[in-house]
């Protein structure tokens, strides 16, 4: 929120109101909801080898790892964020 010309557009996206409505779903169907770190680095982390990329950029769209690990940087992103260690429980 601290950039002017963006917070505007992000504040009308209501992502507390969606927490709040995913927090009711998940009390509702007995599924655990957890949140990680804001900064976690879930897309700059190896899913193999757990090393993070500290030069990755958002135009990066595929994850290339020295290890040889290559996969779509979402689904990397998405597969640390399952496999995260450090959460709080909504």
């Amino acid at each position: 929120m601290k950039n002017r010309h963006l917070s505007k557009a992000v504040a009308s996206q209501k992502f507390y109101e969606f927490r709040i409505k995913l927090q009711a779903k998940c009390n509702e169907n007995g599924i655990e909801l957890r949140v990680a770190d804001r900064w976690y680095p879930s897309s700059k982390t190896c899913h193999c080898c757990k090393n993070i990329r500290k030069d990755l950029k958002l135009s990066d769209r595929i994850f290339k790892c020295d290890c040889g690990y290559i996969e779509d940087r979402d689904f990397n992103a998405a597969l640390n964020l399952r496999d995260a260690m450090t959460y709080e429980v909504a």
